[in-house]
């Protein structure tokens, strides 16, 4: 008789321990694609400092499910020290928790004017981190904080607040300033009328000149968004920018575009736009009127007038519907062409008569 070997009912702890570390991890997997669960995290939501350089740490939560994947406990670091937290409370999925020197069992410092600090949270034994960096150190998000100040977080980034929070979730009323200036399209030409957004909020330039709200924090820009519709934007490249922000500040900046803003372009039958010359033949030297019936003024359009050796004679930037250029002042057949950004959207044939 064949002898059946039956499996040890009893699994090692080590290898139960795996098997839940597998299935964890499978599940944070699966909820990129189907969000079936969302896993617990803990981070710095905001940092301050009283008058007596004293402490505050505020901890976020978020999607805390003690019965389901329970987080086992909490550590804190900072460039010199290091602690568990002797107790913590979850009160609903998500909220935040306030650490203080008192509320710990042994001291924990955090330096006032550059420090590095660390949570880390363990769920069935895996760590899973969050970090703050800031002050005149390697690696730092952002500066320290002013008296009254604190450094708080909103979505991904690390702001300065002028209006603390603590044990309240965050918000935007103490955390942006001003930047503003002029914005110069491609040919150093103050742009008109448009709506750009930098970092999140939206600002309008009246004759050239700017003024968006952004948050503060040390910022860098190649790109920015403006609006194309009431729901659209779309991006443009700009000369590299770069700046500090602090609360309540005004930071002046110049824009320069590197792109086109060709606002509509996609949605018109490029061959049948209507682009109108007149008169045509023209005498030597007269006026020869354009009429260009576009769904968008930009400062990209541009027409030339080309000999038939292919030299060019005119070339004027378009910044109206109606426009109006000299005619050349040699008699002969040429090109008329209409340019959007160096793509030709219109060539007519003219006659310059004596």
């Amino acid at each position: 008789m064949r002898k059946i070997t039956r499996p040890n009912k009893q699994l090692k702890t080590n290898d139960m321990k795996k098997i839940y570390i597998l299935i964890l991890t499978l599940i944070a997997g699966l909820s990129i694609y189907a969000n079936p669960i969302a896993l617990p995290t803990i981070e710095i939501s905001e940092l301050y400092f009283d008058e007596s350089d004293n402490w505050k740490l505020e901890l976020g939560y978020f999607e805390v499910n003690q019965s389901g994947f329970p987080i086992d406990s909490i550590f804190l670091f900072s460039t010199t020290d290091s602690i568990k937290l002797p107790s913590y409370e979850f009160i609903g999925s998500t909220g935040v928790m306030v650490i203080t020197v008192d509320s710990l069992d042994s001291d924990f410092i955090i330096k006032r004017y550059a420090d590095t600090i660390k949570v880390v949270s363990f769920i069935m034994g895996e760590p899973f981190e969050d970090i703050l960096i800031f002050g005149n150190i390697s690696g730092a998000s952002i500066n320290f904080p002013r008296q009254g100040q604190s450094i708080s977080k909103y979505w991904m980034y690390y702001i300065k607040d002028n209006s603390p929070t603590i044990g309240f979730s965050n918000d935007t009323l103490g955390m942006c300033g001003t930047v503003k200036g002029i914005i110069y399209d491609k040919y150093s030409e103050p742009v008109k009328n448009r709506n750009f957004r930098l970092d999140y909020y939206f600002g309008t330039s009246e004759n050239g000149e700017y003024s968006a709200r952004v948050y503060s924090k040390p910022s860098t820009f190649s790109h920015i968004d403006y609006k194309t519709g009431q729901y659209s934007t779309q991006s443009v490249s700009i000369t590299e920018m770069s700046y500090i922000m602090e609360p309540d500040s005004v930071v002046e900046l110049d824009i320069y575009l590197l792109d086109t803003l060709a606002t509509g372009i996609s949605d018109i039958n490029i061959s049948n736009t209507p682009i109108f010359v007149y008169p045509n033949p023209i005498s030597k030297n007269g006026m020869l009127y354009i009429n260009i019936d576009l769904p968008i003024i930009t400062s990209e359009i541009s027409v030339e007038i080309i000999d038939l050796n292919g030299k060019v004679i005119k070339k004027n930037k378009i910044t109206q519907n109606s426009n109006s250029i000299k005619a050349p002042d040699k008699s002969g057949f040429y090109i008329f062409r209409t340019m959007l950004d160096s793509k030709v959207i219109s060539s007519n044939r003219i006659f310059v008569n004596e």
